[in-house]
């Protein structure tokens, strides 16, 4: 019954009528194989800026940014999640709460011994997040892609929507290697 209830929630989510106009077939077909059309619009960078998810079914982003205080440390809860509507005009707006609880969401579990936190997100949760700050006092969010220590830089979501409900096909985790500064790439299928 949960996984019934899931796949409902999570096809409504990825749907093009909750989430805005649905994706061309030449979006689809512009996708580079290992990450986002080039038409795609990169949220702007920012002091709090972690990462963000897209995904093939149109172009609304999920934004995932630091909360912080005045002293620079992480707020209680660390992250503001929120969409910003590319396929409109570019406005920001809150998630609903199914979207927070059921697929953009995330659960955070602070480090008993520094200000840190780490993430599991709410429709993967198998790779943790590290939520942290550089010597420089920079938030950064940092995981294993492909087998390396990286700052996760966006996630790149595939899925079909050509049946009654889309089916994600593959996860694409991008990242940049902390030590080399080297972009790194992994896919997760499903």
């Amino acid at each position: 019954m949960k996984t019934a209830i899931f796949i409902i929630l999570f096809a409504y989510l990825f749907s093009p009528v909750a989430s805005g106009q649905g994706s061309t077939s030449a979006e689809k077909e512009s996708t580079p194989p290992n990450g986002r059309p080039a038409d795609y619009i990169t949220p702007p960078k920012t002091e709090r800026s972690l990462f963000f998810i897209q995904r093939n079914l149109n172009k609304n982003t999920i934004v995932y940014d630091a909360r912080l205080k005045s002293d620079g440390s992480f707020e209680g809860k660390p992250i503001d999640v929120y969409w910003r509507r590319y396929a409109t005009t570019g406005e920001r707006r809150d998630l609903k709460w199914l979207e927070r609880s059921f697929a953009y969401g995330y659960n955070a579990k602070k480090e008993k011994n520094d200000n840190s936190y780490w993430i599991e997100l709410t429709a993967y949760d198998k790779r943790k997040i590290h939520l942290q700050k550089t010597p420089d006092g920079k938030p950064v969010a940092t995981m294993t892609i492909g087998g390396k220590y990286c700052q996760l830089e966006y996630i790149w979501v595939f899925a079909d929507n050509s049946g009654s409900w889309p089916k994600v096909k593959h996860v694409d985790l991008h990242g940049k290697n902390m030590i080399t500064g080297e972009p790194v790439f992994e896919r997760i299928l499903n």
